[in-house]
């Protein structure tokens, strides 16, 4: 349910946008979605198609990127993406930390009509 307000804020920002670019119609949405960003894809998108109606969005086609977690090794520094219950480094087998790669969730790109 949390996703809910966070769509809605999302949306705010996208109708924002369109309306300052003089836009007639919005015909697509991109949004990069971390996969440790505890957001649900299907609830951020039955929450979309509900906030797009009877708006410039509605219609629009949302297009979710994924965007893998990413860790860096405390040995080497060597940043790589985070495998399911694989923490080593594949350059030196050295422990990986978590880094902010994959909690986010941003606007990456709106398609408009003008």
């Amino acid at each position: 349910m949390h996703e809910y307000h966070i769509v809605e804020g999302v949306v705010k920002q996208i109708l924002e946008r369109a309306k300052s670019s003089n836009a007639k119609k919005i015909t697509s949405v991109t949004l990069v979605l971390g996969e440790l960003s505890g957001l649900q894809e299907e609830s951020i998108r039955i929450y979309f198609d509900n906030l797009a109606k009877k708006n410039l969005l509605e219609g629009a086609k949302l297009i979710i990127k994924p965007a893998k977690s990413k860790l860096k090794c405390k040995d080497c520094g060597v940043i790589f993406e985070h495998e399911k219950s694989n923490f080593n480094c594949p350059k030196c087998s050295g422990l990986g930390v978590l880094t902010n790669s994959g909690k986010e969730f941003y606007i990456d790109n709106i398609e408009i009509d003008s």
